[in-house]
């Protein structure tokens, strides 16, 4: 596996980036259908599930950000040695994935194709406080600068303002994530997002992701026998993480099987397992995403680096199906008045909308390996802790 991994390294340190290009190619028929047909006909979405694929895309690049600026900020701020490792690839990860999530939401605009600087300068200037949406904008516009001059200070060896900048691009994204949960959880009329462990679930998962990241890119990056102590710690972190989650959906599922004909109940119908969502949540959410993940963690001592990145990916794949979950099955079921009974929706994927989402994780690819490839971090290791 050693020989593998330093022949890719030293052989073939551009065929990441070619294969990222390919990947993002994909997209190209995605944007070819909205040029073409226009996002109603391209999109799978309706006016009952109006939030489709390229939302829950979003929701998961950010999530991927925030968790990987927490890596970084627990090592800069707070000092923990053990989290600081890879610091300027971290960074890079955090930026390359806050881009992803621009190109995907971008095209998940109403008339995509808008002047959108114009309509940034907008959204900046009216000042519409009471919107959560108008927060979301503005703080992720924010963020975006701070993990670049993050990524430049740590480059450029200057602690104290790398320093700054981690804190303050860490806060900012934490509070922009949070009010990304309040955009769902504010929604009375859905009993999913309406509920006081919905944001709670959505943050700690997120956060998940980012320590699950960071696991794998250990593994990847090599002479994993220097990062004893790292691997250590991000895997009882994760583990804690992903107990915490285990125990939010079982409650979730136990308290609200005692109240079947509340509203909730009967969204909750959604996740039993001869629901539409019952598969999706059961199989890889749950199982494949919490479950398996503890196991591997657990037995390999937290110490197994192969384990614990193993976890590390299958806890990814387990959080992007949590927030496929959260999104449609938050929409999936509505009640067009108190005398009528509920009714259930459907909503499957465009082969647009899946191209899209393909060629976003090729966008954040390019974006990682470009930069990797143009300030040289192939070499950084673990001496070289900022």
């Amino acid at each position: 596996m050693n020989k593998v991994r330093r022949y890719v390294q030293t052989k073939h340190k551009n065929i990441w980036l070619v294969l990222s290009f390919c990947l993002a190619a994909i997209a190209i028929y995605g944007i070819t259908q909205v040029f073409l047909h226009g996002q109603e006909a391209s999109y799978g979405v309706s006016r009952e599930v109006p939030w489709g694929l390229l939302i829950i895309s979003y929701s998961f690049f950010v999530g991927i950000t925030l968790g990987t600026a927490v890596v970084g900020a627990l090592a800069h701020v707070f000092k923990i040695e053990d989290f600081n490792i890879m610091s300027k690839k971290v960074a890079l990860v955090s930026l390359a994935s806050l881009v992803a999530a621009f190109f995907v939401i971008f095209w998940d605009l109403a008339s995509p194709f808008k002047f959108q600087v114009l309509r940034l300068v907008v959204y900046f200037t009216e000042f519409k406080v009471t919107s959560p949406i108008w927060w979301l904008v503005v703080l992720y516009a924010l963020e975006l600068p701070l993990l670049a001059f993050e990524v430049y200070f740590l480059l450029s060896k200057e602690k104290n303002s790398a320093l700054f900048a981690s804190l303050i691009g860490s806060s900012v994204g934490l509070i922009a994530y949070g009010v990304m949960a309040l955009v769902f959880d504010s929604n009375g009329s859905r009993p999913l997002w309406h509920t006081s462990s919905f944001a709670l679930f959505f943050i700690i998962s997120a956060i998940a992701g980012g320590f699950s990241v960071v696991l794998v890119m250990i593994f990847l990056n090599g002479n994993t026998s220097k990062y004893k102590k790292p691997i250590e710690a991000l895997s009882k972190t994760l583990f804690f993480l992903l107990t915490f989650m285990f125990i939010i959906d079982f409650w979730n599922i136990v308290i609200n099987s005692y109240s079947p004909d509340t509203e909730l109940g009967s969204t909750m119908r959604l996740f039993q397992w001869n629901g539409v969502l019952g598969k999706n949540f059961y199989i890889y959410e749950v199982f494949l995403g919490i479950v398996i993940p503890l196991l591997l963690i657990a037995f390999g001592k937290f110490k197994n680096p192969l384990l614990s990145s193993f976890a590390g990916i299958l806890s990814i794949i387990g959080i992007f199906f949590a927030r496929f979950d959260a999104v449609i099955g938050g929409q999936l079921m509505s009640r067009p008045s108190r005398e009528l009974d509920f009714v259930q929706h459907s909503y499957i994927a465009s082969n647009t909308e899946i191209s899209l989402l393909i060629g976003s994780f090729g966008v954040a690819a390019i974006v990682y390996f470009l930069g990797a490839k143009f300030f040289n971090l192939e070499e950084e290791r673990v001496d070289e802790q900022a």
